[in-house]
């Protein structure tokens, strides 16, 4: 029995983004204050706010984001987890980046085809497509029944 082959979060990189924007805002605080030119309090006020969104993704760091066994899949969804048996999965894929919007992602469809579900891959993540790619394909052919 291998592994789980899970998907989490760079937390040191959410870490590194988050201060890096609060410091930039205290900087534009400082400067409204200091020279009386309080336009600056809005680049202040979104820095800060892109700075708290980044740090809050670091509460659940020891949680992943998704998780492939011999089994099946797990993976977080809006309301909560998603698990499939491997012999639900009507389709398991790895996309990848389309152009400057669409990040690379595990794309999940049921056997109805009814269903889908996505997990983040990439630069936010500890797992490039490649390795999710060949992770995956050893995973399904061992485990489909």
């Amino acid at each position: 029995m291998e592994d789980a082959f899970e998907v989490r979060r760079r937390t040191g990189l959410f870490t590194l983004l988050g201060l890096v924007c609060l410091a930039l805002a205290a900087g534009f605080g400082w400067f409204a204050y200091d020279r009386e030119q309080y336009v600056l309090v809005v680049p202040a006020v979104v820095l800060a706010a892109v700075g708290l969104g980044h740090l809050r993704g670091i509460g659940d760091w020891s949680t992943p984001l998704f998780v492939a066994d011999d089994h099946g899949i797990r993976l977080r969804a809006e309301q909560g987890w998603v698990g499939l048996l491997w012999s639900e999965l009507g389709e398991i894929r790895v996309e990848r980046r389309e152009g400057l919007i669409h990040d690379p992602r595990i794309k999940v469809v049921s056997t109805d085809g009814q269903r889908f579900y996505t997990a983040p891959l990439g630069l936010a993540t500890n797992v490039s497509p490649g390795e999710a790619e060949v992770q995956l394909a050893q995973r399904r052919p061992a485990a489909a029944y």
